[in-house]
């Protein structure tokens, strides 16, 4: 790939070099897979904290043993959207609106219509682009000034009691604004493909496929999910939303993408932004307990490890690894794995503890180049 033209700041050097060191030839274009993990803390991996290190990550630990594991990156902020606005970008985030904090429920897009992004870069170069996971940079919801009061107001955790049952108006402004497309997100900034959840911990409580929920939210979350670090705020959300249920559909879609590219003459761009291990802290019940630690964040570190390894084609219940190691693409798979939230003493798990100093871990096996 010659005549590369966004201008490059980190963090998102790194990864722009990923996509131009495959070669010129689009055979022999390197798949890319780019997770983002949130919340973690630069203690909280195996590899990065050896001696003192509480929480298994054999996942995480083998790609940086495979690949390169940088010990002094920096992260422009140590919270959610200014780290996705800066790895997309390559831009500052203060070069936004977003002079501090992040972007708002229900917030305006953060990334400008016009900015290229790296996915709209891969494209350019004939790359299928996919977003998996957590967007957190604002969209277009087409909730009009009159409907704004049934979408906000309503509650969550701490002073601020949940509302549990939602009037008829405040059903009825749902349904017309989630029967609509909802512009300005992944698949207007450069993605082929999107699903995910726009913020874990906040309404509306669904999944958002492309541009349209799955489902129309017409109920508010019971209390009990405002408790013991799960959702955040009340809000609009499908009948029976599990929270745990959303780690493991972002990796069972993200399998399903790298499965299906790799039957496609395109290369693969996937960007893979987990929601874990950022609340809600809604462990699988498989792997609540399993940490040496007893605490719910440990155990959503381990769950989280798995969910890299499953991607990665190096976890037990892989069921891509081989679909994908046996075809051309196999071994041109080149791996980011980078977080924004950074420094946490492995003796403190309360989320969002933190510093700047950021972590991450790459791997670039020998391949066609």
């Amino acid at each position: 790939m010659m005549g590369l033209s966004l201008t490059l700041r980190a963090p998102t050097f790194a990864l722009v070099a990923l996509i131009a060191l495959g070669g010129v030839a689009p055979a022999a274009e390197p798949n890319v897979v780019i997770i983002l993990a949130d919340d973690l803390g630069y203690g909280d991996v195996a590899c990065y904290n050896p001696e003192r290190g509480k929480i298994p990550t054999p996942n995480i630990d083998a790609l940086a043993k495979g690949g390169m594991r940088f010990t002094d990156a920096h992260s422009s902020s140590g919270v959610c959207s200014p780290t996705r606005y800066t790895l997309l970008t390559g831009r500052y985030h203060w070069r936004t609106r977003l002079q501090a904090g992040i972007v708002g429920v229900w917030g305006a897009p953060l990334i400008a219509p016009d900015r290229l992004t790296v996915a709209g870069l891969a494209k350019q170069h004939g790359y299928h682009t996919a977003c998996v996971g957590k967007w957190h940079l604002g969209w277009d919801w087409p909730i009009p000034a009159a409907d704004k009061k049934h979408f906000q107001g309503l509650g969550g955790k701490g002073k601020d009691k949940a509302e549990t049952e939602p009037t008829a108006e405040q059903v009825a402004a749902w349904k017309r604004a989630f029967a609509q497309r909802i512009p300005g997100g992944p698949t207007a900034r450069g993605f082929d493909e999107y699903f995910g959840t726009d913020v874990p911990n906040w309404p509306p409580y669904c999944f958002i496929e492309n541009d349209r929920t799955v489902g129309v939210p017409s109920v508010l979350l019971p209390a009990k999910e405002f408790t013991g670090n799960l959702a955040s705020l009340q809000g609009p959300a499908l009948p029976e939303w599990k929270l745990d249920a959303v780690l493991p559909a972002l990796a069972d879609r993200a399998c399903e993408i790298i499965t299906k590219q790799a039957k496609a003459k395109a290369p693969l761009l996937l960007y893979l932004p987990l929601t874990a291990p950022h609340t809600p802290l809604a462990v699988a019940k498989e792997w609540q307990g399993k940490s040496e630690l007893k605490h719910r964040y440990a155990d959503f570190v381990m769950q989280t490890d798995a969910v890299v390894g499953r991607v990665l084609g190096t976890g037990p219940t892989n069921h891509v690894g081989e679909n994908v190691s046996n075809r051309s693409c196999g071994n041109r798979y080149r791996l980011l794995l980078a977080w924004d939230q950074q420094t946490r003493s492995v003796v403190r798990v309360t989320p969002a503890t933190t510093r700047r100093r950021s972590s991450c871990a790459t791997s670039w096996p020998r391949g066609p180049r």
